[in-house]
C-alpha cells in the first residue's frame, strides 16, 4: 500500500495555491492508494483568539472559508480532470481512498468554539465542511481521533499518555515513539521529524510529525524558525505499521509538478 501525507496548509485568503495544485498534479501521476490529509487545511485566521487589533482588522469568516474550500478544489481538481479523460476514453478511473483529519484550526473546530463562545450566533452560523469534504468523497475523522491505516496511527496529533492536561507528544521523536508506543503520524508541529524503532520481535514502529505545507511565513515564528520544512510525505510498502519514507519538499513538488 502506498499513502501520501497531506501536511497542515493553513490556507488564508489571499495567498498562492501553487503548491496545492503541484500536490495535486503528483498525485495523479503516482496514484497512490490512500491520501491522507492531516487537518488544518483551513488557517481560519478571522476566528483566532491570539491576534492583536492590527492582525485582526480586515479578517473575514466567509473569506477564511472560501480560501479553504477553493485551495481543496484546486488540490482535487487534477483527479477530477483525469477521471473525465479516462470516462470518455472508457477507461478505469482512478479512486484513492481519501481520509480527511480536522485540524484545530479547522472550521469544525473553531466555529463551534465561536458559537460556545457567543451563544446568540447559535442557528445563524452553521459550519458546512464536513458535508463538502463528504462531497469529495472524503471519510472525515473527528479532532483528535485517530485513524489506523495500515498498522500506522494517523491523527492530527498524538496525545502524550503521561501529560494530564492530554498535551501533544513532544521531544525528539525517538522519545515520542518510546512514549506512544505504536506507530504514528501527526501534523500539527509546524517541524518535520521520522524515526524508526526495529524491536527484537521483528515489529517496526515508524514516527513521523509533518506539520507543514504551506508557501507562507508565518509572522509570529520570526525570521529563523520559518526556516523549517515544508512539503508532504510519501509512504511505501506500508505494512504492520512500517513504512520507506519518501519526503517531497514544497519547492521540489512545483518545480517538477506545475
Amino acid at each position: 500500500m502506498k499513502i501520501v501525507v497531506i501536511p497542515d496548509v493553513q490556507i488564508k485568503h489571499g495567498h498562492s495555491t501553487d503548491h496545492i495544485k503541484a500536490a495535486g498534479n503528483y498525485i495523479v501521476r503516482h496514484k497512490p492508494d490512500h491520501i491522507v490529509v492531516m487537518g488544518d487545511w483551513w488557517d481560519m485566521p478571522s476566528l483566532s483568539r491570539f491576534n492583536s487589533s492590527l492582525e485582526a482588522e480586515g479578517l473575514k469568516l466567509k473569506n477564511d472559508l472560501e480560501a479553504g474550500n477553493d485551495a481543496m478544489l484546486d488540490f482535487m481538481m487534477p483527479i477530477i480532470k483525469y477521471n473525465e479523460k479516462r470516462k470518455a476514453q472508457k477507461k478505469r478511473i482512478y479512486r484513492p481512498k481519501l481520509t480527511y483529519i480536522v485540524g484545530n484550526h479547522d472550521p469544525q473546530v473553531r466555529i463551534p468554539r465561536l458559537i460556545e463562545d457567543h451563544p446568540i450566533l447559535e442557528g445563524f452560523i452553521e459550519d458546512s465542511t464536513n458535508t463538502f469534504l463528504t462531497n469529495l468523497g472524503f471519510d472525515v475523522v473527528d479532532y483528535l481521533k485517530i485513524k489506523t491505516i495500515g498498522g500506522i496511527r494517523f491523527s492530527h496529533y498524538i496525545q502524550n499518555p503521561h501529560s494530564l492536561k492530554g498535551s501533544p507528544l513532544g521531544g525528539q521523536i525517538d522519545t515520542m515513539l518510546k512514549n506512544a508506543g505504536f506507530s504514528f503520524v501527526m501534523g500539527h508541529q509546524q517541524v518535520y521529524k521520522m524515526g524508526k524503532h526495529y524491536l527484537s520481535d521483528g515489529t517496526v514502529r515508524l514516527g513521523i510529525v509533518a506539520g507543514a505545507f504551506y508557501d507562507h511565513d508565518e509572522r509570529y515564528m520570526g525570521p529563523q524558525a520559518n526556516r523549517h520544512w515544508r512539503g508532504i510525505v510519501q509512504l511505501n510498502e506500508v505494512v504492520d505499521g512500517g513504512a520507506d519514507v519518501c519526503e517531497l519538499s514544497i519547492d521540489y513538488l512545483k518545480r517538477k509538478y506545475l
